[in-house]
């Protein structure tokens, strides 16, 4: 990971700078995402917390759960999921018709691919 990964920023310039809804941050901060006594989290953080508490966000989040084959060891199985739970939340939480049709399009095309 390189320094801008280990930097640690609010969650306002965390969603701007993974180009994602400050929502969805604030979620994952809910969810029990670390942060430092400012309040600010690194991307390294939020990323790791994500892939490891995928399912703890989709309970937070309202939406059904949703079965992985990451283990411990390997977390990578979660990528899909954390897309998945992200698209879902895009289509029930965003106040913008053509982000909803956007989310449902590609949340249709990832679940339509078995490699993913």
């Amino acid at each position: 990971m390189d320094l801008a990964e280990d930097t640690p920023m609010s969650i306002d310039e965390m969603a701007g700078k993974l180009k994602c809804s400050r929502g969805w941050v604030q979620l994952s901060v809910d969810a029990g995402c670390p942060r430092n006594e400012l309040g600010q989290i690194r991307i390294r953080d939020f990323m790791l917390f994500q892939l490891s508490n995928i399912h703890r966000i989709r309970a937070l989040a309202g939406l059904p759960e949703i079965e992985t084959s990451a283990t411990l060891s390997d977390l990578r199985p979660n990528i899909k999921a954390i897309l998945t739970t992200q698209l879902e939340w895009l289509q029930v939480r965003s106040t913008k018709e053509s982000v909803k049709k956007a989310a449902k399009l590609v949340y249709d095309k990832m679940q339509s691919i078995d490699e993913f």
